[in-house]
């Protein structure tokens, strides 16, 4: 008799992973409502947005609903927001980056000695985090960044690298893929990143075992892994923790695959100004945009009377000889008529052209208007009307102040974090020390970049001037008001000169004491002398 098998029934399984995905799903669920939200805020400024695309900036609209390959020109007849965009960007790259961003300083309130103990180190520090941000990838992001700035909003994401050669990473992101949510005080409290990607693109980029994927994800790998998913990122500022939430996961699955919390926030998304209530910023373009659709249709208008002028329209009587319809306009074509004159006149003939007269448009004024709302203040062409020296020298310096009223804004929304996010990064890496708490008090930032040295070379120009007045007056006795190698200590940080080239207090003081044991002990040595010869 064959003996029956017995079953072993199997184990339960374990129910943590249903757990886990629950509580993916709340989270998932929590942070979609928030995103419905930023979404909303969104599709009001997306109209704004859409004009600024396609007339100034048409290269920086993200592929996820227009397409790879797209033309992106067919709007635009004239290419002076275009080029002014562009110059835009590069002139605000030179002025708030440049050579140097900024450097870190001590605060204010510090003493003296305890300013100098930290010069030096702070130096080392800076020459770090900004040598991370040196490596070709910031700038490019930057320039990137600038171009939808001039919209009004830019966003750049800084994630921590995977290797040393490489330890920030930079990316600037289409501003259309990003929905942005308000804080109570106009600040950037949440961030939402969308974007289309291939499915084995998604596995490459989370590619360690500390990411899950979801069961959705994996078929797709399995069956097809060119199928494309929507990568959805949101970081969100969490105020029990004083950390920045950064969750990633796909749209085909509620499952978290990376979680990431960070001290600060990953995200720059500056905002050149901002209408009171907006989420969304405001740039030159939309500044603009009145004379630049005015100069774009202007220009349509032209060249399609340059095409009138140039093919003709005319006018044919329907006598049931004459065919427009198999007639071509070339040179060289024979036309069949009835007639070419007599009482009735002649079967075809061209009409007057029009006479458009574009300099009532005043072209080039407009061309002006657009380029000096975005900063574009380049030199006359040639052709144009002959301006005197001191009329593009004072275009010039209106230039260097218009970014005065939107420096503020750029300083805060993108130096002073792009510097906490380096030290966070350098100090994870192993590079710093100590992670420093920049609070403008203790420890600040000081943007050193070549629109911020003008301006502390403005601010110090009152000390030379009263420096002059009181050598002028008192000559050998100015240092019984001025205190001359302070000022000029003083005058020194505040360009950026590093602290290994100035003297400080301490040290003239101690090499003053060297200087007097000197004088006494060669007074002391010409009166033994003199105690010598006198015996």
């Amino acid at each position: 008799m064959a003996r029956k098998s017995i079953k072993v029934p199997k184990p339960p399984k374990d129910p943590k992973p249903k757990a886990q995905a629950s509580g993916d799903e709340a989270e998932i669920k929590r942070l979609k409502q928030f995103y419905d939200k930023a979404n909303t805020e969104f599709l009001k400024f997306k109209p704004m947005l859409d004009e600024a695309f396609d007339y100034a900036i048409p290269y920086r609209k993200g592929i996820s609903e227009t397409g790879s390959g797209q033309k992106r020109v067919n709007k635009a007849f004239d290419q002076t927001a275009i080029v002014g965009a562009f110059r835009f960007a590069g002139r605000l790259w030179q002025d708030l980056v440049s050579e140097e961003m900024f450097r870190l300083a001590p605060g204010d309130i510090l003493p003296d000695k305890v300013k100098n103990e930290l010069r030096p180190q702070l130096e080392t520090y800076t020459s770090i985090i900004t040598g991370m941000a040196s490596n070709g990838e910031f700038d490019n992001s930057f320039h990137e960044m600038a171009l939808d700035l001039s919209a009004g909003t830019g966003a750049m994401y800084i994630q921590e690298g995977e290797d040393t050669d490489t330890p920030a990473r930079f990316v600037a992101v289409p501003i259309d893929e990003l929905r942005l949510l308000k804080g109570g005080h106009g600040d950037i409290r949440g961030i939402f990143w969308d974007r289309k990607w291939n499915a084995w693109e998604v596995q490459d980029e989370l590619w360690d075992d500390r990411h899950k994927f979801g069961e959705n994800l994996k078929e797709k790998l399995k069956k097809n892994s060119s199928d494309e998913v929507t990568l959805r990122i949101a970081t969100m500022y969490d105020r029990r923790k004083k950390k920045w939430i950064t969750t990633t996961w796909v749209d085909c699955d509620d499952v978290i695959i990376r979680g990431e919390e960070t001290l600060t926030n990953p995200w720059l998304t500056p905002r050149y100004f901002r209408v009171p209530g907006e989420t969304m910023g405001r740039g030159p373009v939309m500044l603009a945009m009145p004379s630049i659709k005015t100069l774009n249709t202007a220009q349509s208008l032209t060249l399609q009377a340059a095409a009138i002028a140039l093919m003709g329209i005319w006018t044919a009587v329907d006598d049931g000889v004459f065919n427009p319809d198999n007639s071509a306009i070339e040179p060289g074509a024979i036309w069949t008529v009835s007639r070419n004159g007599g009482v009735l006149g002649p079967t075809i003939q061209r009409m007057t052209d029009p006479n458009l007269n574009t300099n009532n448009i005043i072209l080039n004024d407009l061309r002006m208007a657009v380029q000096a709302t975005l900063m574009d203040q380049s030199l006359p062409t040639e052709g144009a009307a002959v301006r005197s020296a001191t009329e593009i020298l004072e275009r010039v310096k209106r230039l260097a102040t218009d970014h005065i009223g939107a420096f503020g804004r750029m300083v805060y929304e993108i130096i002073a974090p792009l510097a906490r996010r380096l030290i966070e990064i350098a100090y994870n890496k192993g590079l710093i020390k100590s992670q420093l708490p920049i609070d403008q008090i203790l420890i600040k930032v000081k943007v050193s970049s070549p629109l911020a040295t003008a301006r502390a070379a403005e601010k110090l120009e009152k000390i030379t001037q009263w420096i002059d007045i009181v050598l002028a007056i008192l000559q050998t006795e100015a240092g019984q008001v001025v205190k001359l190698q302070d000022a000029l200590e003083h005058m020194g940080h505040e360009l950026g000169v590093p602290s290994k080239f100035i003297v400080t207090a301490d040290e003239r003081k101690a090499m003053q004491e060297e200087e007097d044991k000197k004088q006494a002990a060669l007074v002391a040595a010409q009166a033994a002398m003199a105690g010598g010869e006198a015996q």
